[in-house]
């Protein structure tokens, strides 16, 4: 792949507006605010940017011009692990949240968990766009290209059909730059070949390393009871689990019993509703061990609903906007708002609620969600991609080595060897594709089409940055799903996945969806032979 790109940067000078002007231009300017150099090497080039006099820089970009007209596919990576992600038409289109009334999208708050907020969206056709990395595919091997510090920022890929180009646009960091300080601004890199081999070597060039970790099987309280749970149901689930999983041989996999949210107001995590949980959560862990099961635990850390506690007591713990007020991360609860993951007194509290659900507990499995909440406001000096990857460090160093991490509403980017296991699509639903007005809902919504999508579409990540979490699949039939379509969404999850879970009442099973998930559970480990085992 012979390119040629060129270079874009967008600063501003204190208080005033933006400028923007191409990198060649300016390397010819003695006087200009900043100073670039382009360092080219093999299928790399790196942006270096010295300024002059103190700035503020805005963004960073590159154009590539590449035949999209001519490529049988085109791949632009969605921002969240919720997005929808797979191959499309070079000359297809997202909609976004384009046809969603602008009333509708304030009030549920439908804008958060994506890129709508910082990514230019444009529904017209050959207009897609997506975040850090993308890839053209033409018959069996693909042209790959991507920024490679996604830790320094995060990039919007644009395609443009018409002009055949896809321009890259990075954030720039979130303080000003001082006279006569450097900064690598942008560093974009380009594989051919295989989609397995061109993606290692992108992930080599991030130097992003797979953290080693077991497949899982087993299963998960969401789906089955949402937020509707206590001790007896998820006692009477575990018997049914645990005596279904001991009459297989699971291979390498270790069995996982998953409780999910509902087990405490939503940021109060060290106290437990007391009522539906009199004995506690750690008792529930122990018992879970004593089947012979890994106890695994929900929260989201960055979060807190307002009928909580930590919402009531703890106002300057919240995220706030340049007006003063509390930032809304979504719909969920009885409404969500984001932490500062900044402030000192939110981040013992992360500590402390990890501490707790790993060292007195017992749980050693933790999903971590909506974790987006994080980054989506730029502060303390730190932009979208800084705020994210400092987060994600900071529960990753709040649990002992050894416990196993699931990052779930996450910029998928900044999960890239930072957790075991992470949700790569979005919800499954209990029917295929939801109401049609819930389709309006933007690209992170809850669909089982789009999430098994997605599981075939980021099936390149598996047993590279992460191991995939494909959501679960049913065998029930009190979903609104066809025989069909649970042996589609079953056997993409054991097809492709690192992780196979089910929502079902296991010990209810007959002995057809007992042989059903045998034939599934076989092509699940067999793909990974003995790697695992002695996790």
């Amino acid at each position: 792949m012979k390119l040629a790109p060129t270079f874009q940067l967008s600063w501003r000078r204190p208080g005033g507006q933006a400028i923007s002007a191409g990198a060649a231009a300016l390397a010819l300017d003695p006087e200009a605010d900043l100073a670039p150099e382009v360092v080219c090497g093999r299928g790399s080039w790196q942006l270096w940017v010295t300024a002059r006099r103190p700035v503020e820089l805005v963004s960073a970009g590159a154009t590539v011009h590449v035949d999209l007209a001519g490529a049988d596919a085109l791949y632009l990576n969605g921002y969240n692990s919720w997005t929808d992600s797979w191959e499309r038409p070079p000359a297809g289109a997202m909609p976004g949240l384009s046809r969603t009334p602008r009333l509708a999208v304030r009030r549920w708050v439908l804008d958060a968990s994506g890129d709508y907020r910082f990514a230019r969206q444009d529904a017209r056709p050959g207009r897609q766009h997506g975040i850090g990395y993308g890839y053209l595919r033409r018959g069996g091997d693909v042209a790959l290209l991507g920024e490679s510090r996604p830790d320094a920022g995060v990039t919007v890929i644009y395609e443009d059909l018409e002009a055949g180009c896809l321009r890259l646009e990075k954030e720039g960091p979130g303080r000003a730059l001082k006279a006569g300080e450097g900064v690598c601004a942008f560093s974009l890199v380009a594989f051919e070949g295989a989609l397995e081999d061109a993606f290692a070597r992108y992930v080599a060039a991030l130097g992003a390393t797979r953290r080693p970790a077991p497949p899982l099987v087993g299963y998960s309280s969401w789906y089955r009871h949402y937020g509707d749970i206590d001790a007896g149901k998820l006692g009477h689930d575990l018997d049914g689990v645990s005596a279904s999983l001991a009459r297989l041989d699971l291979g390498c996999a270790r069995p996982l019993f998953q409780i999910d949210d509902g087990y405490t107001k939503v940021g109060d995590w060290m106290y437990p509703d007391e009522r539906r949980f009199p004995q506690g959560m750690g008792s529930l862990a122990d018992k879970i061990s004593a089947c012979g099961l890994v106890p695994g635990l929900w929260m989201a850390p960055f979060v807190c609903e307002r009928d909580s506690a930590v919402f009531s007591a703890h106002s300057d713990w919240l995220l706030r906007d340049d007006a003063g007020q509390p930032v809304r991360s979504g719909p969920h609860w009885s409404g969500a708002f984001a932490l500062d993951s900044r402030h000192p007194e939110v981040r013992e509290h992360v500590r402390a609620s990890l501490s707790t659900m790993t060292g007195t507990w017992g749980y050693r499995f933790l999903k971590l969600d909506f974790l987006y909440a994080a980054a989506l406001l730029p502060h303390d000096g730190l932009n979208r991609g800084e705020l994210m990857a400092d987060a994600l460090d900071l529960l990753r160093a709040s649990v002992p080595e050894g416990t196993l991490l699931d990052f779930c509403g996450v910029p998928v980017m900044s999960a890239f060897g930072r957790c075991e296991y992470c949700r790569i699509g979005c919800d499954v639903g209990l029917d295929w594709d939801g109401r049609r007005l819930m389709r309006l809902a933007g690209r992170e919504r809850v669909s089982t089409r789009n999430s098994l999508g997605s599981t075939r579409g980021r099936a390149h990540l598996n047993g590279v940055v992460f191991l995939n979490d494909p959501d679960v699949f049913f065998l029930r039939d009190d979903v609104k799903l066809d025989a069909a379509q649970r042996s589609r969404l079953l056997a993409a999850d054991a097809q492709l996945g690192g992780m196979l879970l089910t929502s079902d009442d296991m010990g209810a099973w007959d002995e057809a969806q007992h042989q059903q998930f045998e034939r599934a559970l076989a092509t699940f480990t067999a793909r990974f032979g003995g790697e695992g085992a002695d996790e």
